[in-house]
């Protein structure tokens, strides 16, 4: 089901771009992510190898955002954007000072973003613009990494649900470039989903699991080709 579901979103991405008469692009770069436990505990979710790491240093991790995306323009101030990307997110803990142990958590996305983007009325010789729209996306993979002095062990993380969805807001600017736009792009993702659910096999140590919901900065550049249709 998960298979078909992405070809769709492929698929359907691909068509648009054509009957809309959209000028495509691609936009690379990093995404800083974090995950936000609404019990600051997240050993019902990830087992008690996580159980006192956790209340070492928590720290985001850095992964890739890559993808494609094409314009439509309704005016001169505004544009519609879908965007189609592999991203990374998840989080990491550490427990350096006394037991020199890292566990990282991440997090494969096949994520879809549907954005207005309004271009600020300045003559600046570049166009500034704000972006926002809802995103969704569907997990492609989830793996856990577990590092203790010199020795590391791996595997998958069953506790991650399928599905993410949230708001995405950020600003971007774009200059003019050979034959189209060369663009830079900065902006959060806030999601609202909540990601987690705790594993049958687990034994449940209250009442209240809680919840566990993605925050994303993402830092990105890209080009827009101006193809005359």
């Amino acid at each position: 089901m998960l298979k078909v579901a992405i070809k769709f979103l492929i698929l359907f991405f691909l068509l648009v771009t054509f009957q809309l008469n959209a000028q495509p692009g691609i936009k690379g770069g990093i995404a800083i992510s974090g995950l936000q436990s609404s019990t600051e505990d997240f050993t019902q979710f990830l087992g008690y190898e996580v159980s006192w790491v956790q209340h070492g240093t928590s720290n985001p991790l850095f992964g890739l955002q890559l993808g494609l995306f094409y314009t439509v323009k309704f005016s001169d101030a505004l544009s519609f954007q879908p965007e189609l990307y592999f991203v990374q997110k998840g989080y990491q803990f550490d427990q350096t000072p006394l037991y020199n142990t890292n566990y990282s958590l991440r997090i494969n996305y096949l994520e879809l973003p549907v954005l207005l983007e309004y271009y600020l009325p300045l003559d600046w010789g570049f166009n500034p613009a704000i972006i926002a729209g809802p995103f969704a996306a569907l997990k492609l993979s989830s793996d856990k990494q577990i590092k203790i002095s010199n020795e590391e062990i791996s595997g998958n993380v069953s506790s991650v649900n399928n599905l993410d969805y949230g708001l995405v807001f950020g600003i971007n600017t774009e200059f003019a470039a050979w034959d189209g736009e060369l663009i830079f792009d900065l902006r959060i993702n806030w999601g609202f989903a909540n990601i987690m659910t705790q594993p049958d096999e687990f034994i449940s140590i209250s009442d209240d699991a809680g919840t566990v919901k993605t925050r994303t900065a993402t830092l990105m550049t890209g080009y827009r080709f101006n193809l005359d249709w």
